[in-house]
C-alpha cells in the first residue's frame, strides 16, 4: 500500500553539496513508479525543483506561509510548535534532507544529517552558527525516528557525539549521476577555455571557499609540486565564496596567475571540468562523505585525497591520499603524476569504484526506511 510522505523541498535551491544531494535524492525518489504519493513541501515564493519533472509518482506541493529564513527561525532558532503535518496534511512520514527537522504531528520523522564538522572542527566556522547548530542539531535527531548518515564516519560521530542509539542511524551513501562519464562531449575543452581561460593544463580543486576546504595550504602545496616537477599549468578553484574565506582568498592572490579562481560554476560544467583535470586536489579538513572524488572518478580522472573523516569512504584504493599539510600535499600530487601506469590503473580503479555509487540505489534505500517506518 502506498503511502502519504513528505519532503522539505527547501534545501533543493541551495548551492554546494547539500543542494545537490536534496536534488538528486528527490529526482531519483519521484521517477520511480511507485504507489506512494509525496508532498515537496517548499517556503513561500520558491519556484518548484527540476526533480519534478521526471516525476513518474504522485506528488503535489505544499507551500509554507513563510519563506525560508522565516521557517527556520520560527521552528528551529524560536521553537515554535507549530508540525509541519498541520501544514502539509495527512503524512505518514516526513523527511528532511538538511539537519534540521521541524516540528511533526504524527507522521515519523527522517532527517539527513551530512557530517558534524561544527563539533568535529568547530574552528573552521562562524562561533555564533556552530552555537545554533550544536543546540539546534541535537533536537533535530532526537525528533527524529531515524538518521540518516551519508558514511560510516558521520554515523559514528552522530552516535558519539549526540547519543542517538546505533539502531537509529542508517547510513545511505549518496550517488553520483549519469552525467558524470569519462566520454568527453564534442568541443568542451574549447569551451573551458574561452569560459574560463584554461588554456594550459589543470590540477582541480571543487568545493566552496570556506577554511574546513584548506585552500591555503592546497595553493602553498601545488606551487611547491610545481617547482619541484616543472608543471606548466593551473591550480584551478571552483566553488562559490563562503564564510571566512579571506585567507584563502588572500593565497590565492599571493600565488599570482599559476591559481585561478572561477567562482561558483553551474553544475552542467562540473563534468567538463573534472574530464579535462589532470587530477582532482581535495585536501579538506573534515567532510562527512565528499562527492566531488566521487564524481572525478566516475569522469576517469585521478584523485588527490586528504586521508581524514570520510574521504577513504569515497575514495577506496584509487585515489592518492595526503595530509593537509602544503608538504604532504606537494608530495602526493607528485606521486599522482610521476608514474603513467600507475596513475592509469588508479584511472580504472576510480572508474569501477564508483559505479557502486548511484542516486537510484539511495533511493530504493531511503525508501525502504519509509515503509519500514509506516
Amino acid at each position: 500500500m502506498g503511502l502519504n510522505i513528505g519532503f522539505d523541498g527547501g534545501p533543493t535551491a541551495q548551492g554546494a553539496g547539500v543542494g545537490r544531494y536534496s536534488s538528486c535524492l528527490l529526482r531519483a525518489l519521484l521517477s520511480h513508479r511507485c504507489d506512494d504519493a509525496f508532498t515537496i513541501v517548499l517556503p513561500r515564493g520558491m519556484a518548484l525543483p527540476s526533480a519534478v519533472d521526471e516525476a513518474r509518482c504522485r506528488w503535489h506541493a505544499v507551500r509554507l506561509p513563510v519563506g525560508a529564513r522565516a521557517a527556520e527561525l520560527l521552528w528551529h532558532r524560536l521553537r515554535l510548535p507549530v508540525p509541519v503535518d498541520v501544514i502539509a496534511g495527512r503524512l505518514e512520514v516526513f523527511h528532511s534532507p538538511n539537519f534540521l527537522l521541524p516540528p511533526l504531528r504524527r507522521a515519523r520523522g527522517v532527517v539527513t544529517v551530512h557530517d558534524l564538522s561544527f563539533l568535529r572542527v568547530p574552528q573552521f566556522a562562524y562561533p555564533g552558527l556552530v552555537r545554533y547548530l550544536a543546540k539546534a542539531v541535537p533536537l533535530s535527531v532526537n525528533r527524529a525516528d531515524v538518521v540518516l548518515a551519508d558514511s560510516q564516519c558521520t554515523a559514528d560521530d552522530v552516535v558519539e557525539l549526540l547519543g542517538v542509539p546505533q539502531d537509529r542511524v542508517r547510513v545511505i551513501y549518496p550517488g553520483v549521476g549519469p552525467e558524470y562519464g569519462p566520454q568527453p562531449e564534442r568541443g568542451e575543452r574549447e569551451a573551458l577555455r574561452a569560459a574560463y581561460a584554461l588554456d594550459r593544463p589543470f590540477v582541480l580543486c571543487v568545493g566552496t571557499i570556506e577554511p574546513r576546504k584548506n585552500y591555503p595550504n592546497a595553493i602553498e602545496g601545488f606551487g611547491r609540486f610545481v617547482q619541484r616537477t616543472g608543471f606548466a599549468g593551473y591550480l584551478a578553484i571552483a566553488g562559490a565564496t563562503g564564510w571566512m574565506a579571506d585567507d584563502s582568498l588572500e593565497a590565492a592572490r599571493r600565488a599570482g596567475p599559476a591559481v585561478k579562481v572561477l567562482g561558483r560554476v553551474p553544475e552542467e560544467h562540473l563534468p567538463a571540468l573534472y574530464r579535462q583535470a589532470t587530477a582532482l586536489l581535495y585536501p579538506s579538513h573534515y567532510e562527512g562523505f565528499g562527492l566531488p572524488p566521487l564524481e572525478a572518478m566516475a569522469c576517469g580522472t585521478l584523485v588527490v585525497v586528504a586521508a581524514n573523516s570520510s574521504l577513504p569512504e569515497a575514495a577506496g584504493d584509487a585515489a592518492v591520499y595526503c595530509s593537509t599539510d602544503a608538504e604532504s600535499i606537494a608530495g602526493a600530487l607528485a606521486e599522482a603524476l610521476s608514474d603513467d601506469s600507475r596513475a592509469e590503473e588508479r584511472r580504472r580503479r576510480g572508474l569501477k569504484r564508483a559505479r557502486r555509487f548511484t542516486w537510484e540505489r539511495a533511493a530504493e534505500a531511503v525508501r525502504d526506511i519509509y515503509h519500514e517506518l509506516a
